[in-house]
């Protein structure tokens, strides 16, 4: 993947810079980095020039390089002791070129520094934006097969949750350390993100954080969670009801949910093209027309791959239009304050319409 990877990064900036720059600070928190080099330490240096590729480490990184970047990228070992962004300088003018594309993401601090650095020699710094996460948005066929796995994982860990979840006797806090645990001892790298776990009226916030309430005896338990399995990540959302008798408004609700999930994967299955506010407006006009409208208001989806959040985006200002090969979450809700939230999300591969998720989704009631 990485020598096509490499070329189409090329083609992205070479009309007009002479150079493009990418830099990873130390716990600066990206993917990009390791999608076109394949390194996961937490500091380097990307330079691609027309003709050549170079990854800058200090010390520390000199093997991990070695076993990690593939063959095309060249490793330039910083002496100890010298400025990273001194020797860069020097390496620059070595290489003749004049105009470099940095990406924006970038510190300030690093970019004024560099300037600085190269000041008088004829160098200009040009601040350009997602380069590598263009190239992230199609996943090939490795990709979805670890995504898939990150996925396969997950189901089963929710399985796990339905088994060993004890209403009124722990709280969402433990179910979610106790969720990590399993993660971990059951061969994944990590959780996606720090998992989201919602008893009854703190369901109705979307991103609520786990608390020391108790899981409800009867009531409403959203649980939004993923893996990190290989380097890639999992993302999904499933509603469940604790308790005998589900009240007919959340029931109602929750089929809306479904429904309108539903209709939104059948757009994502689709030859040629097809626009990610289509998408969403499939799920988004069908809440609307119910009962519940004015309850859904979130964005539909994200694309999923080394990180959780990725694009496209799927929501009703999305300017992007679906090839087919993204891999992106189905996840509409109904979310009422007081009350209850529902979401179910799904992760799908458009243009196939193929559901990575394997739970579950009609009502489970424990």
């Amino acid at each position: 993947m990485t020598w096509k990877k490499l070329l189409e990064l090329r083609k992205e900036w070479s009309k007009r810079y002479d150079a493009y720059l990418l830099y990873k600070p130390e716990a600066w928190i990206s993917s990009d980095m390791r999608y076109i080099t394949g390194f996961t330490g937490s500091t380097a240096i990307f330079l691609q020039t027309r003709r050549r590729n170079f990854i800058f480490v200090d010390f520390r990184y000199k093997t991990q390089v070695r076993q990690e970047v593939k063959e095309g990228i060249t490793m330039v070992d910083v002496p100890p002791g010298e400025s990273v962004v001194e020797f860069l300088a020097g390496k620059l003018a070595s290489l003749k070129v004049k105009s470099i594309a940095v990406e924006g993401n970038a510190p300030v601090s690093f970019l004024k520094a560099l300037r600085k650095a190269t000041a008088g020699k004829g160098m200009r710094f040009y601040t350009v934006s997602g380069l590598v996460s263009r190239l992230r948005v199609i996943k090939e066929r490795g990709e979805i097969e670890r995504i898939r796995e990150a996925q396969r994982l997950t189901d089963d860990l929710f399985n796990w949750i339905l088994d060993n979840v004890r209403p009124g006797k722990m709280t969402e806090k433990e179910l979610a350390f106790e969720m990590e645990v399993w993660a971990r001892r059951n061969g994944a790298d990590g959780m996606s993100f720090s998992p989201i776990v919602a008893g009854n009226e703190r369901s109705a916030m979307p991103h609520m954080r786990p608390t020391d309430s108790l899981i409800p005896e009867r009531g409403v338990l959203l649980l939004d969670f993923g893996l990190r399995v290989n380097g890639y990540v999992s993302d999904m959302t499933r509603t469940v009801w604790i308790g005998k008798r589900v009240p007919s408004e959340f029931r109602k609700a929750y089929e809306v949910v479904l429904e309108a999930q539903k209709r939104a994967i059948d757009r994502l299955h689709f030859s040629g093209k097809r626009s990610a506010k289509e998408v969403d407006a499939a799920a988004r006009e069908y809440i609307e027309s119910t009962e519940f409208k004015g309850t859904f208001g979130h964005g539909l989806g994200h694309g999923v791959g080394m990180d959780v959040h990725e694009a496209p985006s799927l929501s009703p200002k999305s300017e992007y239009v679906l090839r087919g090969g993204e891999v992106v979450t189905v996840e509409p809700g109904i979310y009422l304050e007081g009350k209850f939230g529902i979401r179910i999300e799904d992760i799908v591969v458009a243009g196939r319409g193929e559901n990575l998720t394997g739970s579950p989704k009609e009502l489970i009631r424990l």
